[in-house]
């Protein structure tokens, strides 16, 4: 029986992703039932993992993607960004990871909503005069 699926270790890795389409990735036979299964899919072009961001060759390859996301020879829409893959029909899809953007929202709301409150002048003198928690005398 043919394997339709195949997982990965789940793991994080950098990769250069875009929208699965038809016209530009293909079909092949005996997958038109998929197609707008794949539509909804992150098609995965290059990933590099934790040994791959040593070397200097990944630079060269993420300018490159670069520069072919500003000029006007591509029209298509890469993103760079940390995934976690699957293999679907032989072909590598994304989820993207949305950790470091809940940690930056986190870190923001901490650092600008809860901090200014602790830094405010009054309760630093507050803090000075009585401490922590200020004890209730009868």
């Amino acid at each position: 029986m043919e394997s339709l699926s195949e997982t990965y270790p789940p793991q994080i890795t950098l990769a250069i992703y875009q929208k699965w389409n038809k016209n530009t990735h293909g079909t092949t036979r005996g997958e038109e039932k998929f197609i707008n299964y794949f539509k909804n899919k992150n098609f995965v072009y290059r990933t590099f993992n934790r040994e791959d961001l040593i070397y200097d060759g990944v630079i060269e390859c993420i300018e490159n993607f670069q520069y072919i996301k500003t000029t006007h020879i591509c029209v298509v829409d890469y993103k760079l960004s940390p995934v976690i893959m699957y293999r679907f029909k032989d072909r590598d899809f994304c989820i993207k990871h949305n950790g470091i953007e809940k940690f930056q929202k986190l870190w923001r709301k901490f650092h600008y909503k809860i901090m200014p409150r602790y830094k405010n002048i009054y309760n630093l003198q507050y803090r000075r005069i009585y401490g922590k928690f200020r004890l209730l005398r009868y």
